[in-house]
């Protein structure tokens, strides 16, 4: 079956499109499953947010002051946020309506900013308690961030950053020694080592997704024109009829002589006509159909959106534009030429796709029986608005 790409959008503020880029040239589709990842864990954000919300709790009992009540509360503020930022964008992704990104970006590396600076206050404190279990804390935390945020290197690296980073620069200042510069050099080549570690599991999982979109196309589409095969038709149709689309028609299209093609030039030739008529039946056609090779030298073309009820008038188009000479090279001087029938099949409410692929069917045989290089139509129903010309 076609596994949809999530409908989440990539982040507008240039900053956030950065930080969320893995650094690698991949297609708008793998990038926005990338993406999807970020929202996936909801368990693992909360495990990491009581966690820290518990040390701030610990702070604010033992330390009574707005200091740390604050921290608490702020905290808790963002975690809400953070939640409902979360939930709003998976809702969107099950209607199927776009989810923007920016504020889910956003508010992790706030997020990482809160640690820090939960981290560097505890320790502040002189607290012996604060001072081990914020540390401890934090590095749980990030931890959770590798396993989390793999599949956006850059935004891994800034939270780890904002996390641990603070902490280490205010040793040397709290304890008046130099030596603790050691602690801050450490926290970089820390940073260094977990961002690497980073973009290896994003290389991983990026490796994964193309693999898996690779195998879902070889799936769903022809080898030899890239159109949908017959899988990936039903599959949409599939999709598209319990939908209850108010235009959705099925135009079949069957090549007139092609056999005679393959017997007097051979099937070489003959491919590379079902190529170039692929190609000029993708350029014919509205950008929101779809086209399909069910094999041999049928196609079919699933007519849906605001044009569907042209389906007649590309109908039209598509036998003028098949007809025209095909410039194959030498193995077919002069050029070749070819006829195309077509039978239009319009859905009705609660109709089969076998169902309405056979009526389509149906009209391409009357087609045919007519005389070829026509198009012929089946029943339309009363609420429809066809045009024929």
């Amino acid at each position: 079956m076609h596994d949809p790409t999530p409908s989440y959008l990539l982040p507008k503020a240039a900053l956030l499109r950065w930080l969320a880029d893995p650094g690698l040239d991949l297609p708008d589709d793998v990038r926005v499953r990338l993406l999807a990842t970020l929202s996936s864990s909801l368990a693992s954000l909360a495990l990491g947010a009581l966690a820290m919300l518990a040390v701030e709790l610990a702070a604010a009992i033992r330390h009574p002051g707005p200091l740390f009540l604050g921290l608490l509360a702020a905290d808790l503020t963002l975690l809400a946020a953070r939640i409902g930022i979360i939930l709003r964008a998976r809702r969107a992704v099950a209607e199927n309506r776009p989810a923007p990104t920016d504020l889910l970006l956003a508010s992790s590396v706030a997020w990482a900013g809160m640690v820090g600076t939960m981290t560097l206050l505890c320790f502040l404190s002189g607290d012996p308690l604060l001072q081990v279990l914020a540390p401890l804390t934090m590095m749980g935390i990030l931890s959770g961030i590798v396993t989390r945020n793999y599949a956006a290197p850059r935004l891994a690296v800034a939270m780890i950053v904002l996390c641990d980073l603070p902490l280490k620069i205010a040793l040397p200042l709290y304890y008046g020694d130099a030596w603790f510069l050691l602690a801050a050099g450490l926290g970089l080549i820390f940073a260094g080592a977990t961002g690497i570690t980073t973009v290896r599991l994003n290389h991983t999982y990026v490796e994964v997704l193309l693999a898996k979109r690779e195998n879902q196309r070889r799936a769903t589409h022809d080898p030899l024109t890239g159109l949908l095969n017959r899988t990936g038709l039903m599959d949409g149709l599939a999709a598209r009829l319990p939908a209850g689309d108010k235009s959705l028609a099925l135009l079949y299209l069957d090549l007139d002589g092609f056999k005679a093609v393959n017997d007097c030039f051979g099937h070489g030739v003959g491919d590379a006509l079902l190529i170039e008529v692929a190609g000029r039946i993708a350029a014919a056609i509205p950008p929101d159909w779809e086209a399909a090779r069910l094999g041999g030298d049928e196609f079919v073309i699933l007519a849906g959106g605001d044009r569907a009820h042209e389906a007649a008038i590309v109908a039209a188009h598509l036998i003028e534009a098949v007809k025209a000479p095909c410039d194959l090279g030498p193995d077919c001087p002069g050029g070749l030429g070819i006829g195309v029938s077509v039978g239009i099949a319009w859905a009705a409410p609660g109709m089969e796709p076998a169902a309405l692929l056979a009526e389509a069917d149906a009209a391409l045989y009357r087609a045919k029986a007519a005389g070829k290089g026509r198009w012929a139509a089946g029943t339309v129903p009363a609420s429809r608005d066809v045009r024929v010309g």
